[in-house]
C-alpha cells in the first residue's frame, strides 16, 4: 500500500464535528447530526468522569508503551487508555486482547498445570453439580492462586463459583490473568473469549470501572465466534457509562503501526463506525474512500450508502434486514452530497476488487432510486465466485458462491425482484459448467492487511467478504 493507514487518517478527528460544511459540486453542503444518535463528544457528568478516571492513562500512554514514533494525537491516546492497551497487565504483547500467553512451565513442582490432578477433577465435578462452596473450598485447600489463574480447566469453575457466591473481586483476579493456551489454538481462542466475558462481568459487579471499560472495549472490538457480530451488550454498556465510542474507534483507526497492538483492529473499528454511521461522520467516510485498503474503502462505501438512504414506494417490508440490519432513515443531505456519494458507489462497482463490488451493491440497495436499481441489475450478473475447500472423505462436491450476485440479489429484494445467483453445490461436469466464464476470487487478498486480529460483521453479507484473522493467539 502506498501509505500507512495512520497517515491517511491522521487528521480525521479534526474534520468530525457536530455539523460539517463541505464544498461539493460547487455548492455548500451542510450536514446536520442525526437527532436520534448520541454525539461522539459529550458534556455530561458521565463523560467528564470518564475523562477524569483515565486522565493519567491518557497523558502517559506513549510513555508506558515506550513509544518513540510520531507524537500521538488525543484520540489515539484516548483509545489506548480505554482499551487498556497502555496499562492492562492481562493483555498480550502481540495479540492485544489475548490472555493466552501464560506458561505453566514457570510453575514449580506440583503447581505445574500439565496433567489433570485429582484436585482439578474434584473441582470440575463440584462445579458441574453447582456446589460452588465446595469448588472454592477445594481450590483454596489444594491449589494455589497461580495454578488456578494459569490453568484454563480451573479458571472458569473457580471464577464462576466466586461470582455465584458474591465475591466478584476475587473472581476478577481469576478471570483477568494470563492462562496457558495448551496445544489447541482454536480451543484457546474460545477460552480467551469466555474469560474476557467473565472478567467483564466480575469487574462490573465489583465496581471496577476502569477494568469494566477495558474488557467491554475488548469484547466490542473482538467479539469472537464464527460470525463475529456487533456486541450490543458491551456497546450499550460503554455508551451508558459515558465512553465516547466514536472517538475511541477513530483513535484506533489513527493509531500508528505497531502501537500497542491497535493496528490489528483497524477493520473492526471501521465496521463499528458503519454500524454507528451518522451524517457528522461523512468526512471520515469520504476520507476512507481514498484509502488503498480494500476493506476500509468497502466499509466507507457501505456507510455512505446507508446515509444516502431514500425511501421508495416500492419498498418490500423488512428488505433491509437482508442487506444491513440497522435502522434506516432519511437524512437531509444536499443534492451535491448525494452526487458525491453516488460517484463513490459507482467507482466501487467498477473496481476489479470483488469486495468493493459487494460493498457497492449494499450501498446501492440502501441509497435507492432508479440509478441504483439499474446498478443492482448489472451487479447481479457479476462473474466473481468463491469456491469451498474439498470436503473430507473423498467427496468431489464443492460449494460455489457468487458474492456480488448475492449482495445485488439482496438489494433487488427491496423492489420485490429476484435474480439467479448461480450458487450451489456441484461436482464433476456440473461444477465445471458453474465455473465457466467466472472469475475465481477464493484467495483474493489484494490490498488487504496481514495483521488482522479481529473483524466485526455488520451485514449478513459480510461472511463473503471475511478475511483470515492472524494465525497466532500469542
Amino acid at each position: 500500500m502506498a501509505m500507512p493507514i495512520q497517515k491517511s487518517t491522521r487528521r480525521i478527528s479534526s474534520l468530525v464535528c457536530s455539523f460539517v460544511v463541505m464544498m461539493a459540486g460547487g455548492c455548500l453542503v451542510r450536514v446536520w447530526a442525526s437527532p436520534g444518535r448520541r454525539a461522539s463528544y459529550r458534556t455530561s457528568s458521565d463523560a467528564a468522569e470518564i475523562e477524569r478516571l483515565f486522565r493519567d492513562d491518557i497523558q502517559q500512554a506513549a510513555v508506558r508503551l515506550k513509544w518513540r514514533g510520531e507524537p500521538l494525537n488525543a484520540d489515539t491516546a484516548y483509545a489506548l487508555a480505554l482499551t487498556g492497551a497502555s496499562w492492562e497487565p492481562a493483555w498480550g504483547k502481540i495479540h492485544l486482547f489475548s490472555m493466552a500467553w501464560g506458561d505453566s512451565r514457570k510453575l514449580v513442582g506440583p503447581e505445574r498445570a500439565g496433567a489433570r490432578s485429582e484436585s482439578v477433577d474434584a473441582v470440575t465435578a463440584a462445579f458441574a453439580e453447582h456446589r460452588y462452596s465446595d469448588v472454592t473450598a477445594l481450590a483454596d485447600r489444594n491449589l494455589s492462586a497461580s495454578r488456578i489463574a494459569c490453568d484454563p480447566a480451573l479458571k472458569e469453575p473457580v471464577g464462576r463459583s466466586l461470582l455465584a457466591l458474591g465475591h466478584p473481586d476475587q473472581a476478577f483476579d481469576v478471570f483477568a490473568s494470563p492462562f496457558d493456551p495448551g496445544r489447541s489454538r482454536e480451543q484457546a481462542v474460545e477460552e480467551n473469549l469466555r474469560f474476557r466475558w467473565g472478567a467483564f462481568e466480575a469487574a462490573r459487579r465489583s465496581g471496577r470501572l476502569r477494568e469494566s471499560i477495558a474488557f467491554a472495549a475488548s469484547l466490542l472490538l473482538e467479539p469472537g465466534g464464527q460470525r463475529p457480530e456487533v456486541n450490543r451488550e458491551c456497546l450499550a454498556y460503554l455508551e451508558g457509562v459515558g465512553v465516547d465510542l466514536d472517538r475511541l474507534l477513530i483513535g484506533v483507526l489513527q493509531a500508528p503501526e505497531h502501537l500497542g497492538g491497535l493496528s490489528g483492529y483497524y477493520y473492526a473499528s471501521a465496521s463499528l463506525l458503519v454500524y454507528r454511521a451518522s451524517p457528522r461522520l461523512i468526512p471520515l467516510f469520504f476520507h476512507l474512500c481514498r484509502s488503498e485498503d480494500v476493506y476500509l474503502r468497502s466499509r466507507a462505501v457501505i456507510a455512505l450508502g446507508l446515509l444516502a438512504y431514500e425511501p421508495d414506494a416500492r419498498d418490500w417490508p423488512g428488505w433491509e434486514r437482508r442487506v444491513l440490519p440497522v435502522p434506516v432513515r432519511r437524512y437531509g443531505l444536499s443534492t451535491g452530497a448525494r452526487e458525491m456519494i453516488s460517484r463513490e458507489i459507482n467507482a466501487a462497482a467498477a473496481s476489479d476488487r470483488y469486495r468493493l463490488r459487494v460493498a457497492a451493491a449494499i450501498a446501492a440497495s440502501l441509497a435507492g432510486g432508479e440509478d441504483s436499481l439499474n446498478l443492482l441489475r448489472k451487479l447481479a450478473l457479476d462473474r466473481a465466485y468463491i469456491l469451498s475447500a474439498p470436503r473430507a472423505g473423498g467427496s468431489r462436491a464443492r460449494q460455489i458462491v457468487f458474492p456480488v450476485r448475492v449482495a445485488a440479489n439482496a438489494g433487488l429484494a427491496r423492489y420485490s425482484r429476484d435474480a439467479e445467483t448461480g450458487n450451489g453445490e456441484f461436482s464433476g461436469r456440473a461444477l465445471q459448467q458453474a465455473r465457466r466464464g467466472g472469475e475465481d476470487v477464493t484467495n483474493d487478498r489484494r490490498d488487504l492487511r496481514n495483521d488482522v486480529a479481529s473483524q466485526v460483521f455488520v451485514s449478513p453479507l459480510d461472511a463473503d467478504m471475511a478475511i483470515p484473522v492472524e494465525a497466532s493467539m500469542r
